[in-house]
């Protein structure tokens, strides 16, 4: 009772001034609301949760399991990253969970009208714009309506069962992925959609124009897809043995995969051969040279880019050039020991950006304008750059980060432990929930234990707490 009765008179008599209100009760909860941008940002259990919400764009991540950000343009989520992720914009839905699923889908008209739906894993619900509901909690139940390219999901203690309904076919699923069958909905001779498998042992899918065969995956694959008007593509796996790949534009051998591979095109001049890979590759064609004898050197050269090593992985180096009208792009990027790098791209009308990561120790990134955005963090552990990894780890990983953009300042120390943040008006220090300094032209006020005690000048009134308790604060105007 106690600890609820302080907690609540935080929460009403939290730090406020004109510009913004906050509240650190770190590691807890951790509040900051921006007046003048209408941003917030809201930090639970350290680096677990933490939402945002800026006019451009609001993210949510559930570390280390869960991240979305959403804007105008798009949807992400990132899940179990770097396996699983989905995105959705206004024209397709795409969903990727490595090494099993990697598709993407067209909405139809129905999917691209007004829609709502609600995300917070484990918790999903949505209307369609026909006022369609629906909702669930994964993994016990739950129900999609013109979702991932499909009409209807329903799931039952996934992965034990799921039934997906397609706009021609219904597919079943039992013990996702092991055994699956799709009915089609109304029968064709002969049938257009017809399929079922019992993975790893063996599978086989007709639909529409695409035919797919498996025995003992991934040992033996076979893939053929024929329209008239897309043309043909014919794969075979034999793995690792032998793949071959047919298609209109190019055909593809290769034996003892990654070994030995021949790759030639069929519409144009292009040829490459690896044999065996990685150590020797020939590249010739239109507009492209390359060669490589690895670990020693290896370069390809095209008409607007250039990329070599020597010594690998002592040192690489990038160029990619772009000219066309008034348009002007270039970037270079130099690397060494594969995971530190330094590289700089230009572009007619962007500012200049560099990136440098020194690898396990520093990142940095910055825009050169006439103001400048610099963030730098303490250590870069996380060798590669991915941005599901990014938002679902590397907040574990930081001691300290640093942020500017033009007269803001911000820089976090030890998960947030400390803060410092300062604009044209004031900065401000916190220290965890003990102490908070707040500096300005017209404001010298220091505060403990999250407005338990608090005195000192507020944007030129005088100002004191006691007990969360504002006793004294005069807000009336200067003449």
């Amino acid at each position: 009772m106690f600890f609820f009765l302080v907690f609540s008179f935080q929460i009403a008599y939290s730090y406020e001034d004109s510009s913004e209100k906050r509240l650190n009760l770190w590691p807890l909860v951790v509040y900051s609301e921006n007046k003048i941008s209408k941003s917030k940002r809201l930090e639970i259990a350290g680096p677990f949760i933490y939402k945002y919400s800026f006019p451009d764009e609001n993210g949510t991540s559930v570390r280390p399991i869960y991240s979305s950000v959403k804007n105008p343009k798009e949807k992400r989520i990132y899940f179990i990253s770097p396996l699983g992720v989905y995105k959705s914009d206004n024209e397709t839905e795409s969903l990727k969970f490595v090494p099993l699923i990697n598709k993407t889908w067209v909405k139809t008209p129905e999917e691209r009208q007004e829609e709502r739906h609600f995300d917070f894993f484990p918790v999903f619900w949505g209307q369609t714009s026909q006022n369609e509901t629906y909702g669930g909690f994964f993994p016990i139940y739950g129900k999609f309506k013109n979702r991932f390219g499909k009409k209807e999901i329903i799931f039952v203690l996934w992965p034990i069962y799921s039934k997906i309904e397609y706009e021609k076919y219904t597919a079943y699923n039992y013990l996702w992925p092991f055994i699956r069958t799709i009915k089609e909905k109304e029968r064709t001779q002969p049938p257009e959609y017809s399929g079922f498998k019992i993975w790893p042992l063996f599978g086989h899918f007709k639909e529409a124009n695409t035919e797919r065969k498996f025995v003992l995956w991934p040992f033996y694959i076979r893939t053929h897809f024929e329209d008239p008007e897309e043309g043909y593509s014919d794969k075979l796996i034999v793995f690792p043995f032998y793949i071959k790949e047919d298609t209109e534009s190019y055909n593809k051998k290769i034996i003892l995969w990654p070994f030995f591979q021949k790759v030639y095109a069929k519409e144009y001049y292009y040829k490459q051969i690896d044999a065996p890979w990685p150590f020797y590759q020939k590249i010739e064609g239109e507009n492209v040279k390359g060669l490589r004898y690895w670990p020693f050197y290896g370069y390809i050269k095209r008409k607007d880019s250039l990329d070599y090593f020597i010594i690998w992985p002592l040192y690489f180096y990038k160029e990619d050039h772009i000219t066309h009208k008034s348009y002007e792009f270039e970037e270079r990027e130099y690397k060494f020991l594969i995971f530190s790098k330094y590289r700089y791209t230009k572009e007619t009308n962007q500012p200049l950006q560099k990136e440098y990561r020194i690898w396990p120790l520093v990142y940095g990134y910055e825009y050169k304008t006439e103001s400048d955005t610099q963030f730098y963090y303490f250590p870069a552990i996380l060798p590669l750059y991915d941005e599901g990894m990014e938002r679902n780890y590397s907040a574990f990983l930081k001691l300290w980060e640093y942020y500017k953009h033009e007269d803001y300042t911000y820089f976090k120390l030890l998960w947030g432990l400390y803060r410092y943040e300062k604009n044209k008006q004031k900065s401000i220090q916190e220290l965890a929930f003990l102490f908070r300094i707040v500096n300005g032209p017209d404001t010298s006020y220091v505060e403990f234990l999250e407005g338990f005690l608090g005195i000192g000048k507020l944007e030129g009134n005088p100002k004191i707490k006691l007990l969360f308790l504002e006793l004294i604060h005069n807000n009336s105007k200067k003449e």
